[in-house]
């Protein structure tokens, strides 16, 4: 019977043909918190154990760019070298098993990676803000051209059959100078119409300068498009739609009547659904059941509508590390794994089933006593390539959790430590020496956990990782509780206060 397990187990390693989505394709987005490049590898080597078809590379700033970009990358920006050996390694096993290596440059918005920089923000749609490129520029264009060709030169070399060119979250067009001039003359004052000009243009780049490479593109600007418009600017022929949405209620967001519009134009779309960075700007622990909510949903709206298309059988399952180039950390890799691995089977069976378990299970390196109950409740012991950073995390989570839900410690600041008391250094230290206690040994605590973070973060990303996610999520717990812990010492040094009013006007 253990043999029989054994062989079943490592049998459900090896790639599985999906039955939901035939193409489950999972995104790498570089702008947070990119890996080391060994650490980079080992989740490659893993994603392919858990069933996906392929990855999405957003490279973003960490790309090796030449030229007038490279005075702007990223100072921890892979090497040429880097990217191919990520690159080979990844392909060798995606021969092996039918896996896709998908580049994504955004071509439209979401560019502050590029447009934050004093020498390119004169190329700003708005100058107010860094994220849409001024589009009727042609020194914009160049710069895009430029960021798309040099990329894939690079991943050409490994038969990329489509590159993503963004172009979703456009927030601002038709306000730059150059935008302003072209609109009524060329796009009869129509800011769409300069968008798909701009997009068939990116296209067609493409297709020339790299045959038989399809686009995709994010679905904002086709979803409620005029067929006759889409149809003038041929991108009906150019691109293929991704449709994404990351909420639990997809019938409200994505209507029956945008894929009724969306069928009209193009015979493809895929669609683009999250396990991880959709769940608020600033969640650094994967809760996982939004996530799992929102793959059921990207299920059944395959069910409802792929007879409207020729084809419907691939989506992006999106992993963000930020909401853009400029927002917080949100959930990381280390967090994410379980969530990836759960949802890449939502996507395909849309419930875990027991063989479906004992695939993960395997795949992330957990004991065999792991159940599914654990995996969901984020309390594995899994080994998966980050897990002491997971472990790590965890524990800060239980931690400041258990302070935050320790009420008689909060009952006591409310009554006997409020900012007055600090300030005046004067409570009752009858009531606040206990809950000093509380704060020295959650501080104790506290500085394992940061000097466990700082280990584990150092083995799988680069320096300044850490630094961020120490000043943003574990610094003001710690400092709120010196400061606290500060305050009943001082009070304790007192023994006699004068008469009231101790404010005085």
């Amino acid at each position: 019977m253990l043999l029989q397990r054994t062989v079943l187990v490592l049998a459900l390693t090896v790639h599985i043909a999906l039955c939901g989505y035939q193409r489950a394709i999972v995104h790498f987005d570089m702008k947070g918190a990119p890996p080391k490049v060994a650490y980079f590898k080992q989740l490659l080597t893993t994603i392919s154990g858990l069933g996906a078809t392929g990855v999405l590379m957003e490279w973003e700033d960490m790309f090796p760019y030449q030229g007038d970009l490279s005075r702007i990358i990223n100072k921890n920006a892979y090497t040429e070298d880097e990217v191919i050996s990520i690159l080979e390694q990844y392909v060798l096993s995606a021969q092996q098993l039918g896996l896709e290596v998908i580049p994504l440059v955004q071509t439209l918005a979401h560019m502050e990676w590029i447009l934050k920089n004093e020498e390119y923000a004169a190329l700003r749609e708005d100058e107010r803000y860094p994220m849409v490129a001024c589009i009727g520029d042609p020194a914009s264009f160049d710069m895009i051209l430029d960021s798309v060709n040099q990329l894939m030169r690079v991943h050409s070399k490994f038969n990329t059959r489509y590159i993503h060119i963004g172009a979703d979250e456009a927030f601002q067009v038709g306000i730059c100078e150059a935008d302003r001039l072209v609109l009524p003359i060329k796009y009869q004052n129509d800011t769409l119409r300069m968008i798909f000009d701009h997009l068939q243009r990116v296209s067609i780049n493409v297709t020339e300068e790299f045959p038989g490479t399809k686009v995709l593109m994010w679905f904002d600007e086709l979803k409620s498009a005029p067929v006759e418009l889409i149809n003038e600017y041929n991108l009906d022929d150019l691109v293929i739609p991704v449709v994404w949405k990351y909420t639990s209620n997809l019938d409200n967001d994505l209507p029956p009547e945008m894929w009724k519009n969306m069928s009209y134009s193009f015979k493809e779309v895929w669609g683009g659904s999250a396990f991880k960075g959709a769940d608020g700007a600033s969640r650094y622990w994967n809760r996982l059941k939004p996530y799992i909510l929102n793959n059921k949903e990207w299920y059944l709206q395959n069910e409802k509508y792929k007879s409207q298309f020729t084809t419907f059988d691939s989506i992006i399952i999106t992993g963000w590390q930020r909401y853009d180039h400029f927002a917080s950390l949100c959930e990381l890799w280390p967090t994410s794994m379980v969530s990836l691995a759960l949802n890449l089977i939502v996507l395909t069976k849309f419930h875990i089933d027991t063989v479906s378990a004992e695939r993960v299970i395997q795949a992330l390196n957990c004991p065999p006593s792991t159940t599914l109950d654990q995996l969901v409740a984020g309390s594995d012991r899994c080994r998966y390539p980050g897990y002491r950073a997971r472990d790590a995390i965890r524990d800060y989570v239980q931690l400041k959790t258990f302070f935050e839900n320790s009420t008689w410690v909060h009952n006591r600041e409310n009554g006997w430590l409020q900012s007055s008391h600090m300030r005046l250094s004067a409570s009752n230290p009858y009531y606040i020496d206990a809950i000093g206690k509380a704060y020295e040994r959650t501080l104790k605590k506290l500085d394992t956990i940061s000097s466990n973070l700082r280990t584990a973060f150092a083995e799988i990303f680069y320096p300044d990782v850490i630094e961020e996610f120490d000043i943003d999520y574990v610094k003001p717990f710690y400092d709120d509780l010196q400061k606290r812990k500060e305050a009943v010492q001082n009070i304790d040094t007192k023994r006699s206060y004068g008469p009231r009013p101790w404010f005085r006007l």
